[in-house]
C-alpha cells in the first residue's frame, strides 16, 4: 500500500530542478531520502522514461515501492553500501540528496556516488539551511558545512588555467573523488547543483 502523500519541497526548488536538469535525458534518477514518498511519485511523472530509486534508512519506506519505483534500504553515511548501490543500480542520470541534512552524510554520499553520475548528469543537495543550524551540524554550523565544500569546487572547474591539467581530486571528507569532469556549479537558495 503506497500512501498518497504530497510532494514536500520548497517553492523555489521546482523552477532550479527546471532549469538545471533541462537538457538531460534522464532514464535513472536516485533521490536520498524518501520519508512519504511524495517526491518519488512526482519525480515519476515529471520522467514518464525514468526509473526511479529512493534510499532511506527507514524500513517502512519500503511501502513506497512501486511500478518504476525502487526503494533501497541504506544509510547515506555509509560510504561503502552507497557505492555498491551506484555500482549495481547506476549509472544515474540526476542524484538528489535530501537525506539526513548533515554535512557528514551529505560528504559520504556526494563521495561514494559521484563516479556513478551520468555524463551529462547532475548532482544536486537539498535544503542546505540546515548546515547552519548549530543543533543539526554543530561542527559545520559555525562555516556553512556542504555549503562551503561546495564552494571549494569553483577552485576545481578553473583549475584547468593554472597550467596542464592534471585529475583533479576533490578531498574534503574521506575519500578522494577525481572531478575534472565538472563543468558547472549552481547555487540556489539552499540548494547546490
Amino acid at each position: 500500500m503506497t500512501s498518497k502523500a504530497p510532494f514536500q519541497k520548497l517553492a523555489h526548488y521546482v523552477p532550479a530542478y527546471n532549469a538545471e536538469f533541462s537538457g538531460i535525458p534522464v532514464k535513472r534518477l536516485l533521490e536520498i531520502g524518501v520519508a512519504n514518498g511524495g517526491s518519488l511519485r512526482w519525480w515519476k511523472r515529471k520522467f514518464p522514461e525514468a526509473q526511479i530509486f529512493g534510499i532511506d534508512v527507514s524500513e517502512k519506506c519500503k511501502k513506497h515501492a512501486e511500478d518504476r519505483i525502487e526503494v533501497i534500504i541504506c544509510d547515506q553515511a555509509n560510504r561503502e553500501e552507497m557505492a555498491k548501490i551506484g555500482k549495481q543500480h547506476g549509472p544515474f542520470d540526476v542524484v538528489i540528496d535530501d537525506g539526513g541534512h548533515k554535512r557528514y552524510q551529505q560528504m559520504a554520499s556526494f563521495e561514494a556516488l559521484w563516479p556513478y553520475l551520468s555524463k551529462p548528469g547532475c548532482y544536486c543537495v537539498e535544503d542546505l539551511h540546515a548546515n547552519y543550524w548549530f543543533g543539526c551540524n554543530p561542527f559545520s554550523a559555525a562555516y556553512g558545512g556542504f555549503v562551503r565544500d561546495a564552494a571549494k569546487l569553483a577552485h576545481v572547474l578553473n583549475s584547468g588555467w593554472i597550467g596542464k591539467k592534471h585529475p583533479v581530486r576533490w578531498l574534503v571528507g574521506k575519500t578522494p573523488v577525481v572531478v575534472d569532469d565538472l563543468v558547472k556549479i549552481s547555487f540556489y537558495d539552499s540548494m547546490v547543483f
